[in-house]
């Protein structure tokens, strides 16, 4: 079942910016933080808590390092 809605929300993301998968992605990896323990929950947000002008900005330089 978590592999057919994986593969529908990419299909439906197709169109989208690469901003909005980013936010998407992001959204569905806070989504698993919340099944965590507290303690793990609190990293595991912490984590997903990169905007995407940071993680853009983190892409485009390791693009210009290879």
């Amino acid at each position: 079942m978590r592999f057919i809605t994986t593969v529908a929300m990419f299909a439906m993301l197709a169109a989208c910016s690469n901003e909005q998968i980013y936010s998407a992605v992001q959204q569905n990896q806070q989504l698993e933080c919340a099944k965590l323990p507290q303690n793990e929950y609190e990293e595991c947000m912490r984590e997903t808590g990169t905007a995407y002008s940071e993680y853009e900005r983190k892409r485009q330089e390791l693009l210009k390092d290879d």
